[in-house]
C-alpha cells in the first residue's frame, strides 16, 4: 500500500492587529517636543550686565561721573543748608535748588544719550542672545540692571565725594567741630541715603526707554546691522 500524503496545513491568518503592532514597532517613533523659552535668572542678568561693564569701562565711567557731578552738586546744596544756619550764616538761596534740578535734569539727559548709543552699539550682540533664547524682558532686565548699578556708583561716590568737600570747606572757615555737631550728623547720613536713591532712581528712569528699545528689537534685524 502506498502511503497516504498528508495534505500541507493552511497557514492560519494572522490577526490584524497584531500585523498593525508590528509595523508599528518596527517604524521609528515620532517625539513630539514643546518649543519654550530658556531659563534667564535675576543674577544671569546681573553678572551680564557687570561683564557688560567691564567691557565697556570708559563709556560706563563717563555715564557714572555724569551721575557722580549732579549727585555731588546736589548733597552740597543740602548740606550748606545745614551747616550755615548752625554758624549764623544765610542758607543757600531758593534759585540754587532750581539748580540742582537743572543739574539732575541734565543729568537724565545724558544717560539716556549714553545708553542709547550702548544699544547701538550691541545690535548684534542684543539680537544673538535673543536667538539663543532671551526674551524681552530679559533684554530688558540687563539694560536696566546695568543703569542701576551705575547710578549707585555715581550716587554713592558722589554723596560722599559731595559732603566731604563742604564739610572740609566749612570746617576750615569756621571750625570743624561748629560743624561736625551732633545735631548736624543726622542730617548728613539723610543726605547721602537721598542722593543715592535720587541717583539710582535717576538712572533706571532714564534707561528706560533705551531699555525698552532694546527689548523690542527685532532679532534678525539686530543680526543684520551693521555700525
Amino acid at each position: 500500500m502506498s502511503p497516504k500524503l498528508k495534505a500541507p496545513k493552511k497557514a492560519e491568518p494572522k490577526p490584524e492587529n497584531a500585523q498593525n503592532s508590528k509595523a508599528a514597532a518596527a517604524a521609528p517613533t515620532a517625539v513630539v517636543t514643546k518649543i519654550g523659552s530658556i531659563k534667564f535668572p535675576i543674577s544671569a542678568a546681573f553678572n551680564y550686565s557687570l561683564e557688560s561693564i567691564r567691557k565697556r569701562f570708559t563709556r560706563a565711567l563717563i555715564t557714572a561721573f555724569s551721575v557722580l557731578l549732579g549727585i555731588a552738586f546736589m548733597v552740597t546744596i543740602l548740606t550748606m543748608g545745614t551747616i550755615l544756619p548752625s554758624v549764623g550764616q544765610v542758607p543757600p538761596a531758593q534759585y540754587q535748588t532750581w539748580m540742582v534740578i537743572i543739574a539732575l535734569l541734565v543729568c537724565g539727559v545724558g544717560i539716556i544719550n549714553s545708553m542709547l548709543m550702548s544699544v547701538t552699539e550691541r545690535y548684534k550682540e542684543i539680537g544673538t542672545i535673543k536667538c539663543l533664547g532671551a526674551t524681552d524682558t530679559n533684554v530688558l532686565e540687563i539694560f536696566l540692571i546695568e543703569a542701576l548699578l551705575l547710578g549707585m556708583l555715581g550716587g554713592v561716590i558722589g554723596s560722599v565725594a559731595g559732603w566731604v568737600a563742604t564739610i572740609v570747606i566749612f570746617g576750615i572757615q569756621f571750625s570743624f567741630p561748629a560743624v561736625l555737631t551732633g545735631a548736624n550728623l543726622l542730617p548728613y547720613v539723610t543726605y547721602i541715603a537721598e542722593g543715592i536713591g535720587i541717583a539710582s532712581l535717576l538712572s533706571v528712569a532714564a534707561a528706560t526707554y533705551p531699555a525698552v528699545y532694546a527689548s523690542r528689537l527685532n532679532p534678525a534685524e539686530a543680526l543684520r546691522y551693521e555700525i
